[in-house]
């Protein structure tokens, strides 16, 4: 098992290395990053002395091994937005958009539970059978955005029932995660029904049957087999939606990292985009390797097969 959980970990810091590395070359590709941050009318004497007290002057090499010491130290330039650490204003935000992406991967557990339980194990096939995935790949098919706006048109303008807007109470926080959640129940859906139907089949569910188990016990333990690729596919959406969080959040004003993001670009914050990228790209990493090692720890043959590669 320690085997197994150093080789991962080595991967995930060779992932890490590669995006900020590419984060770092995508940003200075644009030119000096002083010009960015430089006052509106700063004239090139201005520019030049920012470059110079940033460190945008030294050579390429010299500011990338600075890049990634800041990185590790976690010292960003202040925001030219909010006037204090990068990154201080990034996790003062973090805590909206962890809640808002937690509620929106338990409604898709839920959404896509029922709907692959419901699919996966009745016979036969038809509207009777799919019509819950039909509805799935329906939410699929519509735009985040599109769906956001629907659903404040909906229960915000004409029912009134929930805000529209903010963070203030639980009514606020349904809207952005019924509409994070649409997005990632299709895939969680289909690998689980498809999963499950593999289940039904097995040898092991039909002896079970044969020997006068019930339906019930028989479904419990195919859907525990199901849930492997089904883990795998939850981690993929669970980093994807740090990411998701950009369009959601800036739909709902939800306070979050995905609506800072967006103010950084408007605003041409440098520092603020930097600190945004390099916690959201950590973040997804981090939420793969969590999953690779829940992998491993419910089906001990994944470990025994990184072992032995």
């Amino acid at each position: 098992m320690l085997r197994f959980v150093l080789r991962h970990l080595g991967l995930t810091l060779v992932a890490v290395w590669g995006a900020l590395s590419a984060v770092f070359l995508v940003l200075h590709s644009s030119g000096d990053p002083a010009v960015m941050m430089a006052p509106v009318g700063a004239d090139e004497d201005q520019i030049a002395r920012l470059s110079h007290a940033l460190g945008y002057d030294r050579p390429l090499a010299e500011q990338y091994v600075t890049f990634f010491g800041d990185v590790l130290r976690g010292d960003f330039p202040d925001s030219l937005t909010f006037q204090q650490s990068a990154l201080h204003v990034v996790l003062e935000r973090l805590p909206a958009t962890v809640t808002l992406a937690v509620t929106a991967l338990l409604i898709a557990c839920v959404a896509a539970a029922a709907a692959g339980l419901w699919s996966g194990s009745r016979e036969g096939g038809g509207a009777r059978r799919e019509w819950p995935m039909w509805l799935v790949f329906l939410a699929q098919s519509v735009p985040g955005f599109y769906i956001g706006v629907l659903l404040v048109w909906i229960f915000g303008v004409q029912l009134r029932w929930l805000p529209t807007s903010g963070s203030e109470g639980a009514g606020a926080l349904l809207l952005p995660a019924l509409t994070l959640a649409c997005g990632v129940t299709p895939p969680l859906a289909r690998v689980f029904r498809n999963s499950l139907r593999g289940e039904l089949a097995r040898p092991y569910t039909r002896t079970g049957i044969a020997l006068g188990m019930s339906r019930a016990r028989v479904l419990r333990h195919a859907a525990h087999g199901s849930m492997l690729p089904t883990i795998t596919i939850l981690g993929l959406e669970a980093g994807a939606l740090l990411g998701g969080t950009v369009i959601v959040e800036s739909v709902f004003s939800w306070p979050g990292v995905g609506q800072l993001v967006i103010t950084a670009l408007q605003n041409e914050d440098y520092p603020l985009v930097l600190a945004d990228l390099t916690f959201l790209i950590t973040a997804f990493v981090l939420v793969n390797l969590i999953v690779d090692l829940l992998y491993g720890l419910l089906d001990p043959r994944v470990r025994h097969t990184s072992a032995r590669s």
